[in-house]
Protein backbone atom coordinates (compact mmCIF):
# COMPACT_ATOMS: atom_id res chain seq x y z
CA UNK A 1 0.00 0.00 0.00
CA UNK A 2 1.09 3.58 -0.60
CA UNK A 3 1.79 5.64 2.52
CA UNK A 4 -1.30 7.37 3.83
CA UNK A 5 -1.10 11.10 3.13
CA UNK A 6 -4.38 12.04 4.77
CA UNK A 7 -7.47 10.45 6.21
CA UNK A 8 -10.48 11.51 4.13
CA UNK A 9 -13.62 12.39 6.03
CA UNK A 10 -16.46 9.93 5.57
CA UNK A 11 -19.73 11.05 4.04
CA UNK A 12 -21.43 10.27 7.35
CA UNK A 13 -19.07 12.52 9.31
CA UNK A 14 -19.48 15.31 6.77
CA UNK A 15 -23.26 14.98 7.06
CA UNK A 16 -23.07 15.24 10.85
CA UNK A 17 -20.96 18.40 10.67
CA UNK A 18 -23.34 19.86 8.10
CA UNK A 19 -26.40 19.26 10.27
CA UNK A 20 -24.60 20.68 13.31
CA UNK A 21 -23.85 23.83 11.30
CA UNK A 22 -27.39 24.31 9.94
CA UNK A 23 -28.93 23.68 13.37
CA UNK A 24 -26.66 26.18 15.13
CA UNK A 25 -28.74 29.31 14.28
CA UNK A 26 -31.88 27.54 15.56
CA UNK A 27 -30.08 26.64 18.81
CA UNK A 28 -28.85 30.22 19.16
CA UNK A 29 -32.41 31.52 18.76
CA UNK A 30 -33.18 30.12 22.22
CA UNK A 31 -30.32 32.11 23.76
CA UNK A 32 -32.38 35.26 23.20
CA UNK A 33 -34.79 34.36 25.97
CA UNK A 34 -37.98 34.90 23.99
CA UNK A 35 -41.11 33.20 25.26
CA UNK A 36 -41.58 29.63 24.06
CA UNK A 37 -44.85 29.34 22.14
CA UNK A 38 -46.96 26.33 21.24
CA UNK A 39 -45.55 23.13 19.78
CA UNK A 40 -46.69 23.93 16.25
CA UNK A 41 -45.28 27.46 16.34
CA UNK A 42 -41.94 26.15 17.59
CA UNK A 43 -41.90 23.51 14.83
CA UNK A 44 -42.52 26.16 12.16
CA UNK A 45 -39.78 28.27 13.70
CA UNK A 46 -37.39 25.31 13.56
CA UNK A 47 -38.17 24.57 9.92
CA UNK A 48 -37.97 28.24 8.91
CA UNK A 49 -34.59 28.86 10.53
CA UNK A 50 -33.14 25.55 9.38
CA UNK A 51 -34.45 26.14 5.84
CA UNK A 52 -32.66 29.47 5.52
CA UNK A 53 -29.56 28.04 7.18
CA UNK A 54 -29.49 25.10 4.75
CA UNK A 55 -29.90 27.46 1.82
CA UNK A 56 -26.89 29.49 2.98
CA UNK A 57 -24.68 26.47 3.63
CA UNK A 58 -25.43 25.04 0.18
CA UNK A 59 -23.02 27.67 -1.14
CA UNK A 60 -20.22 26.47 1.13
CA UNK A 61 -20.58 22.88 -0.15
CA UNK A 62 -19.78 23.88 -3.74
CA UNK A 63 -16.97 26.38 -3.18
CA UNK A 64 -14.00 23.96 -3.57
CA UNK A 65 -12.09 25.69 -0.80
CA UNK A 66 -8.90 23.64 -0.52
CA UNK A 67 -8.88 23.59 3.28
CA UNK A 68 -12.30 21.87 3.20
CA UNK A 69 -11.79 19.78 0.06
CA UNK A 70 -8.62 18.18 1.43
CA UNK A 71 -10.55 16.67 4.34
CA UNK A 72 -14.08 16.20 3.04
CA UNK A 73 -13.54 15.59 -0.66
CA UNK A 74 -15.35 17.56 -3.35
CA UNK A 75 -17.20 14.42 -4.42
CA UNK A 76 -18.61 14.11 -0.89
CA UNK A 77 -19.56 17.79 -0.62
CA UNK A 78 -21.25 17.75 -4.04
CA UNK A 79 -23.11 14.58 -3.12
CA UNK A 80 -24.34 16.21 0.09
CA UNK A 81 -25.20 19.41 -1.82
CA UNK A 82 -27.40 17.44 -4.22
CA UNK A 83 -29.16 15.43 -1.53
CA UNK A 84 -29.82 18.41 0.71
CA UNK A 85 -30.94 20.48 -2.28
CA UNK A 86 -33.80 18.05 -2.91
CA UNK A 87 -34.91 18.19 0.73
CA UNK A 88 -34.50 21.96 0.82
CA UNK A 89 -36.79 22.33 -2.20
CA UNK A 90 -39.62 20.57 -0.37
CA UNK A 91 -38.97 22.55 2.80
CA UNK A 92 -39.12 25.92 1.06
CA UNK A 93 -42.20 24.91 -0.93
CA UNK A 94 -44.07 24.16 2.31
CA UNK A 95 -42.87 27.23 4.20
CA UNK A 96 -45.73 29.72 3.48
CA UNK A 97 -48.38 27.02 3.76
CA UNK A 98 -47.08 25.91 7.17
CA UNK A 99 -47.48 29.50 8.37
CA UNK A 100 -51.11 29.82 7.27
CA UNK A 101 -52.22 26.22 7.94
CA UNK A 102 -53.55 26.90 11.50
CA UNK A 103 -55.90 29.59 10.17
CA UNK A 104 -57.86 26.95 8.28
CA UNK A 105 -58.72 25.42 11.67
CA UNK A 106 -58.97 28.51 13.87
CA UNK A 107 -60.76 30.87 11.47
CA UNK A 108 -61.57 28.97 8.25
CA UNK A 109 -63.76 31.75 6.87
CA UNK A 110 -60.75 34.10 6.79
CA UNK A 111 -58.13 31.50 5.82
CA UNK A 112 -58.12 32.06 2.07
CA UNK A 113 -58.02 35.85 2.34
CA UNK A 114 -55.24 35.62 4.94
CA UNK A 115 -53.30 33.32 2.61
CA UNK A 116 -53.69 35.78 -0.25
CA UNK A 117 -52.53 38.61 2.02
CA UNK A 118 -49.44 36.60 2.96
CA UNK A 119 -48.49 36.30 -0.70
CA UNK A 120 -49.24 39.95 -1.59
CA UNK A 121 -48.34 42.07 1.45
CA UNK A 122 -45.42 44.45 0.76
CA UNK A 123 -43.59 43.41 3.94
CA UNK A 124 -43.46 39.77 2.77
CA UNK A 125 -42.75 40.53 -0.89
CA UNK A 126 -39.05 39.66 -0.85
CA UNK A 127 -39.89 36.34 0.73
CA UNK A 128 -42.45 35.61 -1.97
CA UNK A 129 -39.99 36.61 -4.71
CA UNK A 130 -37.41 34.27 -3.19
CA UNK A 131 -40.02 31.51 -2.88
CA UNK A 132 -41.10 31.78 -6.53
CA UNK A 133 -37.53 31.92 -7.81
CA UNK A 134 -36.61 28.96 -5.61
CA UNK A 135 -39.36 26.83 -7.14
CA UNK A 136 -38.22 27.65 -10.67
CA UNK A 137 -34.53 27.08 -9.98
CA UNK A 138 -35.07 23.82 -8.09
CA UNK A 139 -37.13 22.51 -10.99
CA UNK A 140 -34.36 23.59 -13.37
CA UNK A 141 -31.84 21.68 -11.26
CA UNK A 142 -33.99 18.55 -11.11
CA UNK A 143 -34.79 18.61 -14.83
CA UNK A 144 -31.59 20.22 -16.09
CA UNK A 145 -31.14 17.59 -18.80
CA UNK A 146 -34.56 18.46 -20.22
CA UNK A 147 -34.16 22.24 -20.22
CA UNK A 148 -32.08 22.26 -23.38
CA UNK A 149 -29.48 24.47 -21.70
CA UNK A 150 -25.82 23.67 -22.18
CA UNK A 151 -23.90 22.71 -19.05
CA UNK A 152 -22.17 26.11 -19.05
CA UNK A 153 -25.42 28.08 -19.43
CA UNK A 154 -27.14 26.03 -16.75
CA UNK A 155 -24.25 26.57 -14.37
CA UNK A 156 -24.22 30.34 -14.84
CA UNK A 157 -27.99 30.62 -14.36
CA UNK A 158 -27.89 28.24 -11.40
CA UNK A 159 -25.30 30.36 -9.59
CA UNK A 160 -26.82 33.75 -10.46
CA UNK A 161 -30.34 32.60 -9.60
CA UNK A 162 -29.44 31.26 -6.19
CA UNK A 163 -27.42 34.37 -5.35
CA UNK A 164 -30.57 36.40 -5.99
CA UNK A 165 -32.66 33.93 -3.97
CA UNK A 166 -30.39 33.99 -0.94
CA UNK A 167 -30.21 37.81 -0.89
CA UNK A 168 -34.01 38.06 -1.09
CA UNK A 169 -34.49 35.32 1.52
CA UNK A 170 -32.05 36.98 3.92
CA UNK A 171 -33.81 40.33 3.52
CA UNK A 172 -37.11 38.58 4.24
CA UNK A 173 -35.67 36.97 7.38
CA UNK A 174 -34.28 40.18 8.84
CA UNK A 175 -37.40 42.26 8.10
CA UNK A 176 -40.09 39.76 9.09
CA UNK A 177 -38.27 37.36 11.40
CA UNK A 178 -39.30 37.43 15.03
CA UNK A 179 -35.87 37.09 16.64
CA UNK A 180 -34.11 39.99 14.96
CA UNK A 181 -36.76 42.41 16.20
CA UNK A 182 -35.58 41.92 19.76
CA UNK A 183 -31.90 41.15 19.27
CA UNK A 184 -30.02 42.79 16.40
CA UNK A 185 -27.21 40.25 16.62
CA UNK A 186 -29.52 37.55 15.23
CA UNK A 187 -30.11 39.59 12.08
CA UNK A 188 -26.38 40.29 11.93
CA UNK A 189 -25.78 36.53 11.94
CA UNK A 190 -28.03 36.06 8.88
CA UNK A 191 -26.44 39.00 7.05
CA UNK A 192 -22.92 37.71 7.80
CA UNK A 193 -23.77 34.22 6.53
CA UNK A 194 -25.34 35.73 3.41
CA UNK A 195 -22.23 37.80 2.72
CA UNK A 196 -20.05 34.70 3.16
CA UNK A 197 -22.31 32.65 0.89
CA UNK A 198 -22.16 35.24 -1.89
CA UNK A 199 -18.43 35.50 -1.25
CA UNK A 200 -18.11 31.76 -1.99
CA UNK A 201 -19.62 32.32 -5.43
CA UNK A 202 -17.24 35.22 -6.10
CA UNK A 203 -14.36 33.01 -4.95
CA UNK A 204 -15.30 30.25 -7.41
CA UNK A 205 -15.73 32.61 -10.35
CA UNK A 206 -13.01 35.21 -9.77
CA UNK A 207 -10.45 34.09 -7.18
CA UNK A 208 -9.95 30.36 -7.71
CA UNK A 209 -9.30 30.74 -11.47
CA UNK A 210 -6.19 32.77 -10.61
CA UNK A 211 -4.82 29.75 -8.77
CA UNK A 212 -5.72 27.45 -11.66
CA UNK A 213 -3.92 29.81 -14.06
CA UNK A 214 -0.66 29.06 -12.23
CA UNK A 215 -0.75 25.39 -13.28
CA UNK A 216 -1.42 25.24 -17.05
CA UNK A 217 -1.40 21.96 -18.97
CA UNK A 218 -1.18 21.23 -22.68
CA UNK A 219 -2.82 18.54 -24.77
CA UNK A 220 -0.55 15.65 -25.72
CA UNK A 221 -3.15 13.51 -27.48
CA UNK A 222 -6.91 13.07 -27.76
CA UNK A 223 -8.18 10.11 -29.74
CA UNK A 224 -11.01 7.61 -29.79
CA UNK A 225 -10.09 4.64 -27.60
CA UNK A 226 -13.33 2.75 -28.12
CA UNK A 227 -16.60 3.18 -29.97
CA UNK A 228 -17.90 5.62 -27.33
CA UNK A 229 -14.87 6.85 -25.39
CA UNK A 230 -12.15 9.42 -25.88
CA UNK A 231 -8.68 8.93 -24.39
CA UNK A 232 -7.31 12.34 -23.44
CA UNK A 233 -3.70 12.82 -22.31
CA UNK A 234 -2.41 16.16 -21.06
CA UNK A 235 0.97 17.25 -19.71
CA UNK A 236 2.17 19.86 -17.24
CA UNK A 237 3.35 23.03 -18.93
CA UNK A 238 5.94 24.26 -16.48
CA UNK A 239 7.62 23.19 -13.27
CA UNK A 240 4.87 23.56 -10.70
CA UNK A 241 3.83 21.09 -7.98
CA UNK A 242 1.03 18.74 -9.01
CA UNK A 243 0.28 15.37 -7.48
CA UNK A 244 -2.76 13.12 -7.27
CA UNK A 245 -3.98 9.79 -5.99
CA UNK A 246 -5.27 7.11 -8.33
CA UNK A 247 -9.06 7.43 -8.51
CA UNK A 248 -9.22 11.21 -8.13
CA UNK A 249 -10.69 13.62 -10.68
CA UNK A 250 -10.11 17.13 -11.96
CA UNK A 251 -12.15 19.82 -13.65
CA UNK A 252 -10.81 20.56 -17.14
CA UNK A 253 -11.45 23.72 -19.13
CA UNK A 254 -10.43 24.03 -22.77
CA UNK A 255 -11.34 27.72 -23.02
CA UNK A 256 -8.69 30.29 -23.97
CA UNK A 257 -9.43 32.20 -20.75
CA UNK A 258 -9.17 30.58 -17.34
CA UNK A 259 -12.14 32.72 -16.24
CA UNK A 260 -14.51 31.16 -18.79
CA UNK A 261 -16.49 28.67 -16.70
CA UNK A 262 -16.95 25.85 -19.19
CA UNK A 263 -15.02 23.36 -17.09
CA UNK A 264 -16.14 19.74 -16.77
CA UNK A 265 -15.20 17.05 -14.21
CA UNK A 266 -13.30 14.03 -15.52
CA UNK A 267 -11.73 11.16 -13.58
CA UNK A 268 -8.03 10.38 -13.91
CA UNK A 269 -7.25 6.97 -15.42
CA UNK A 270 -3.52 6.83 -14.62
CA UNK A 271 -1.28 6.77 -11.55
CA UNK A 272 1.26 9.29 -10.34
CA UNK A 273 3.94 7.28 -12.20
CA UNK A 274 2.58 8.84 -15.40
CA UNK A 275 3.46 12.38 -14.28
CA UNK A 276 4.05 14.92 -15.75
CA UNK A 277 1.38 13.38 -18.01
CA UNK A 278 -2.20 12.69 -16.88
CA UNK A 279 -4.76 10.65 -18.83
CA UNK A 280 -8.55 10.39 -18.81
CA UNK A 281 -11.26 8.16 -20.26
CA UNK A 282 -14.18 10.36 -21.35
CA UNK A 283 -17.44 8.96 -22.67
CA UNK A 284 -19.03 10.86 -25.54
CA UNK A 285 -22.41 11.83 -24.07
CA UNK A 286 -23.13 15.52 -24.67
CA UNK A 287 -22.30 18.56 -26.76
CA UNK A 288 -19.00 19.19 -24.97
CA UNK A 289 -17.64 15.64 -25.14
CA UNK A 290 -18.57 15.36 -28.82
CA UNK A 291 -16.19 18.27 -29.48
CA UNK A 292 -13.15 16.63 -27.87
CA UNK A 293 -11.89 15.51 -31.26
CA UNK A 294 -11.21 19.17 -32.06
CA UNK A 295 -8.48 19.36 -29.41
CA UNK A 296 -5.02 19.59 -30.96
CA UNK A 297 -1.62 18.65 -29.48
CA UNK A 298 -0.03 21.61 -27.78
CA UNK A 299 -3.33 23.33 -27.00
CA UNK A 300 -3.41 24.81 -23.50
CA UNK A 301 -6.01 23.53 -21.04
CA UNK A 302 -6.79 24.52 -17.47
CA UNK A 303 -6.92 21.95 -14.68
CA UNK A 304 -8.62 22.48 -11.30
CA UNK A 305 -7.72 19.72 -8.92
CA UNK A 306 -7.10 17.01 -8.09
CA UNK A 307 -10.21 16.36 -6.04
CA UNK A 308 -12.01 13.41 -4.51
CA UNK A 309 -11.68 10.64 -1.93
CA UNK A 310 -12.32 7.70 -4.30
CA UNK A 311 -8.82 6.43 -3.49
CA UNK A 312 -6.88 3.84 -1.50
CA UNK A 313 -5.79 6.44 1.04
CA UNK A 314 -6.39 5.54 4.69
CA UNK A 315 -7.99 2.21 3.74
CA UNK A 316 -7.17 -1.06 5.52
CA UNK A 317 -9.03 -3.57 3.36
CA UNK A 318 -7.89 -7.18 3.06
CA UNK A 319 -9.19 -7.34 -0.50
CA UNK A 320 -10.30 -4.97 -3.24
CA UNK A 321 -13.34 -5.20 -5.53
CA UNK A 322 -13.44 -2.79 -8.47
CA UNK A 323 -16.80 -2.33 -10.22
CA UNK A 324 -16.94 -0.22 -13.39
CA UNK A 325 -19.82 0.70 -15.65
CA UNK A 326 -19.08 2.33 -19.01
CA UNK A 327 -16.60 5.20 -18.74
CA UNK A 328 -16.35 4.40 -15.02
CA UNK A 329 -13.47 2.18 -16.10
CA UNK A 330 -11.29 5.34 -16.08
CA UNK A 331 -10.71 5.82 -12.34
CA UNK A 332 -11.06 2.07 -11.80
CA UNK A 333 -8.13 1.51 -14.16
CA UNK A 334 -6.19 4.14 -12.23
CA UNK A 335 -6.67 2.18 -9.01
CA UNK A 336 -5.99 -1.15 -10.74
CA UNK A 337 -2.76 0.19 -12.24
CA UNK A 338 -1.73 1.46 -8.82
CA UNK A 339 -2.34 -1.99 -7.33
CA UNK A 340 -0.20 -3.46 -10.10
CA UNK A 341 2.58 -0.92 -9.50
CA UNK A 342 2.54 -1.87 -5.82
CA UNK A 343 2.61 -5.60 -6.66
CA UNK A 344 -0.32 -5.90 -4.26
CA UNK A 345 -0.76 -9.42 -2.87
CA UNK A 346 -4.38 -9.09 -1.71
CA UNK A 347 -7.27 -10.71 -3.61
CA UNK A 348 -8.54 -8.33 -6.29
CA UNK A 349 -11.80 -8.68 -8.21
CA UNK A 350 -12.82 -6.61 -11.23
CA UNK A 351 -16.37 -6.37 -12.59
CA UNK A 352 -16.59 -4.37 -15.79
CA UNK A 353 -19.89 -3.76 -17.57
CA UNK A 354 -20.85 -2.10 -20.84
CA UNK A 355 -23.47 -2.29 -23.56
CA UNK A 356 -21.37 -3.80 -26.35
CA UNK A 357 -17.92 -5.33 -26.73
CA UNK A 358 -16.96 -2.40 -29.00
CA UNK A 359 -17.39 -0.04 -26.03
CA UNK A 360 -15.03 -2.03 -23.80
CA UNK A 361 -11.63 -0.47 -23.11
CA UNK A 362 -8.29 -1.79 -21.81
CA UNK A 363 -9.19 -5.48 -22.21
CA UNK A 364 -5.64 -6.44 -23.20
CA UNK A 365 -4.14 -4.49 -20.31
CA UNK A 366 -6.62 -6.00 -17.88
CA UNK A 367 -5.55 -9.49 -18.98
CA UNK A 368 -1.91 -8.53 -18.49
CA UNK A 369 -2.52 -7.13 -14.98
CA UNK A 370 -4.59 -10.18 -14.09
CA UNK A 371 -1.61 -12.41 -14.80
CA UNK A 372 0.51 -10.41 -12.34
CA UNK A 373 -1.89 -10.23 -9.39
CA UNK A 374 -4.23 -12.45 -7.39
CA UNK A 375 -7.01 -11.15 -9.58
CA UNK A 376 -10.20 -12.36 -11.22
CA UNK A 377 -12.30 -10.36 -13.66
CA UNK A 378 -15.92 -10.61 -14.76
CA UNK A 379 -17.06 -8.92 -17.95
CA UNK A 380 -20.73 -7.97 -18.26
CA UNK A 381 -22.36 -7.01 -21.55
CA UNK A 382 -25.92 -5.94 -22.24
CA UNK A 383 -25.62 -6.95 -25.91
CA UNK A 384 -22.85 -9.55 -26.13
CA UNK A 385 -21.48 -11.17 -29.30
CA UNK A 386 -22.14 -14.86 -29.86
CA UNK A 387 -18.73 -16.03 -28.62
CA UNK A 388 -18.91 -13.99 -25.38
CA UNK A 389 -18.23 -16.07 -22.24
CA UNK A 390 -18.96 -13.44 -19.58
CA UNK A 391 -22.24 -12.39 -17.96
CA UNK A 392 -25.11 -11.18 -20.14
CA UNK A 393 -27.26 -8.29 -18.91
CA UNK A 394 -26.37 -5.82 -16.18
CA UNK A 395 -24.15 -5.74 -13.09
CA UNK A 396 -26.86 -7.09 -10.81
CA UNK A 397 -27.22 -8.98 -7.57
CA UNK A 398 -26.44 -12.33 -9.21
CA UNK A 399 -23.07 -11.07 -10.44
CA UNK A 400 -22.19 -9.43 -7.14
CA UNK A 401 -23.28 -12.38 -5.00
CA UNK A 402 -20.44 -14.53 -6.32
CA UNK A 403 -17.97 -12.07 -4.81
CA UNK A 404 -19.91 -10.85 -1.76
CA UNK A 405 -20.38 -14.46 -0.60
CA UNK A 406 -16.62 -14.84 -0.05
CA UNK A 407 -16.00 -15.46 3.68
CA UNK A 408 -13.69 -12.43 3.93
CA UNK A 409 -15.83 -10.06 1.84
CA UNK A 410 -16.81 -8.06 4.92
CA UNK A 411 -13.20 -6.88 5.17
CA UNK A 412 -12.84 -5.97 1.49
CA UNK A 413 -13.31 -2.53 -0.07
CA UNK A 414 -15.83 -2.21 -2.91
CA UNK A 415 -15.16 0.62 -5.38
CA UNK A 416 -18.04 1.51 -7.73
CA UNK A 417 -17.84 3.98 -10.61
CA UNK A 418 -20.31 4.55 -13.43
CA UNK A 419 -23.55 6.35 -14.32
CA UNK A 420 -25.65 7.41 -11.30
CA UNK A 421 -28.40 4.84 -11.91
CA UNK A 422 -25.84 2.02 -12.09
CA UNK A 423 -23.99 3.19 -8.98
CA UNK A 424 -27.19 3.34 -6.92
CA UNK A 425 -28.33 -0.10 -8.10
CA UNK A 426 -24.97 -1.71 -7.32
CA UNK A 427 -24.76 -0.04 -3.91
CA UNK A 428 -28.26 -1.26 -3.00
CA UNK A 429 -27.40 -4.79 -4.14
CA UNK A 430 -24.20 -4.84 -2.08
CA UNK A 431 -26.03 -3.62 1.02
CA UNK A 432 -28.65 -6.35 0.53
CA UNK A 433 -25.78 -8.86 0.42
CA UNK A 434 -24.62 -7.63 3.88
CA UNK A 435 -21.57 -5.74 2.65
CA UNK A 436 -20.85 -3.11 5.35
CA UNK A 437 -21.74 0.40 4.21
CA UNK A 438 -18.36 1.77 5.26
CA UNK A 439 -16.72 -0.70 2.86
CA UNK A 440 -18.50 0.77 -0.17
CA UNK A 441 -16.87 3.70 -1.97
CA UNK A 442 -18.38 5.14 -5.11
CA UNK A 443 -18.04 7.89 -7.65
CA UNK A 444 -20.87 8.87 -9.98
CA UNK A 445 -20.06 10.10 -13.47
CA UNK A 446 -21.66 13.51 -13.18
CA UNK A 447 -22.90 15.83 -10.44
Amino acid sequence: MLPVKRSPMSFGMLSCLYFAAVLLPWALSYVEGLAVRGVYEELVQLLSIVGLSMMLFQFFLTARVDAVARHAGVDNTMRLHTRMGEFLGYLILLHPFLIVAPRFFVAPSFALSDTWDLFTRPETSTGMYAWCLMLVWVLMAVFKERTGLSYESWRYTHSAGFVAIIILATHHAVTVGRHGRYNAWFDTLWIALCVLAVGMVLYVYFVRPRKVARQPFRVVDCAKGSESDWYLTIEKEGNFPFDFDAGQFTWISTSPSVFARNEHPFSIATTRKSLPKVSYVIRELGDYTRQLGKLVPGQRVWVDGPHGVFTQNARNARGVVLIAGGAGIGPIMGILRELCDQKDERPIRLIYGNRTIEQMSFLTEIESIQSQLDMESILVLEKPPEEFSGHTGYINRDVLEKIASHPDAGTWDFYICGPPIMVKAVESALLSLSVPRDRILYEQLGF
